[in-house]
């Protein structure tokens, strides 16, 4: 059986999603570029935009992400509401 991967084409999000890529790899996680990317479309969408803006800090970058790929919970706060419905513990 051969394993196909579909290779899309450069955007404008393209270096987000690698740094997005290597910031997990230092963490020692693998993800594809297509999750990654849906990953961060979800957590856009909730907050009302196109494509967030990524932090310029690691530490909340990760945040973010373990928490869309279901390893930490939605920290609960005032802002709580501006995750994606699905990250919420319960939708686990």
């Amino acid at each position: 059986m051969q394993y196909l991967e579909y290779k899309s084409a450069v955007t404008d999000y393209t270096a987000d999603v690698r740094r997005m890529k290597a910031s997990l790899v230092q963490a020692g996680y693998m993800a594809s570029e297509n999750d990654i990317e849906r990953l961060w479309d979800d957590y856009s969408r909730a907050r009302s935009t196109s494509w967030e803006e990524l932090p310029s800090n690691s530490a909340d970058l990760m945040l973010i992400l373990l928490t869309g790929f279901g390893l930490r919970s939605v920290p609960m706060g005032d802002d709580e509401y501006l995750w994606p419905r699905h990250w919420l513990r319960d939708g686990y």
